[in-house]
């Protein structure tokens, strides 16, 4: 046999002609092979087990779980603690590696701008836009603001006058929805009454005691009580009305009000990773966005699907954070 310094022109051409079909399977095999976990993948939370960031953590797990979407285990790990840094600092010390995931929401925004965390939205890999939370204004049922005219009309006459509870913290969807209804009353903002409890359980009871005016709050949280009688829903921070039981409560948009606030979750993942790591979890995702349980999940508690990934996912955050940082300068309340 000769070898390929030995053979003339036409030769090597002939041996190159056979064995370039080999390089071509070999190459295409290499591109071929794509990520999966191969270890326990980890969800990551920056609130304790019960909140909202958890409750959708856990429902992926479930699902996951039950239908193998992802074969891996799936863990929830919480690290509530110093606005979501503690989360965020651990993401931040796994990078490049797809096994760990986290769930935030636009507080990931607020907390940073505030300072109450270092760590930026753009410092992480955005996988996906899941779903947005319906935000309402709720009063108690004994209140004299009937409806969200009757809110608009006093906050016209006195704009310091009405009290908000707002939720958790300072900076949340709930509190710039607030401020942003008090804004076209022609308040300034910074002066409003926004009340913070430790839970939305305290703000309920604030509310219905008729300890605190209004309450922006969770759709699907309100629900429960105006059904019980106890609180009555005016309006909705929403681009369009909200299904079941909400379809008879106007936007503050048909109102002529722009107030107008996502409430979303999201899943992003470490710095630096790979295309194929993300692929592999947008993949994951859209199939649970179309399994029945999420679907019924979603409808329950009044959450509308925003599934966005890629460059319009990273346009949707680009824009919010935007709006935030805009509304936080106004209220004061930016680092």
């Amino acid at each position: 046999m000769r070898y390929l310094g030995q053979m003339g022109p036409a030769g090597r051409k002939l041996l190159f002609w056979f064995l370039s079909p080999l390089f071509i399977v070999l190459a295409s095999g290499a591109v071929a092979a794509e990520w999966k976990p191969e270890k326990n993948v980890e969800f990551v939370v920056g609130t304790g087990a019960g909140g909202a960031l958890d409750r959708t953590a856990r429902l992926l797990q479930r699902i996951w779980k039950n239908t193998g979407i992802v074969p891996a285990t799936t863990l929830v790990v919480n690290k509530p603690g110093g606005g979501q840094s503690m989360a965020l600092g651990y993401l931040d010390q796994n990078a490049r590696d797809g096994h760990y995931l986290l769930i935030t929401s636009g507080i990931i925004f607020s907390n940073h701008l505030t300072g109450k965390s270092p760590h930026s939205y753009t410092n992480f890999t955005p996988v996906a836009i899941l779903f947005s939370e319906g935000t309402v204004f709720a009063v108690s049922s004994g209140s004299t603001i009937r409806n969200a005219n009757d809110l608009i009309t006093r906050l016209r006459k006195d704009p310091y006058g009405p009290s908000f509870a707002v939720g958790s913290t300072l900076g949340s969807a709930t509190h710039i929805a607030s401020a942003l209804v008090g804004k076209a009353a022609g308040a300034d903002i910074k002066r409003m009454k926004a009340v913070v409890f430790n839970s939305s359980g305290e703000s309920v009871t604030a509310v219905m005691g008729g300890h605190v005016d209004v309450m922006a709050t969770a759709a699907q949280l309100a629900v429960q009580h105006s059904q019980t009688g106890k609180l009555r829903i005016v309006a909705s921070a929403s681009s369009e009305r909200l299904p079941g039981a909400l379809s008879v409560v106007p936007t503050w948009k048909e109102l002529g009000v722009d107030a107008i606030v996502s409430n979303w979750r999201s899943v992003f993942g470490p710095r630096d990773m790979s295309p194929d790591q993300v692929s592999y979890w947008v993949n994951a995702l859209q199939k649970t966005e179309k399994n029945s349980e999420w679907q019924e999940e979603l409808s329950r508690n009044l959450m509308v699907s925003t599934f966005y990934h890629g460059l319009e996912a990273k346009k949707f955050l680009d824009s919010d954070f935007t709006n935030t940082k805009l509304m936080l300068t106004e209220l004061g309340m930016t680092k």
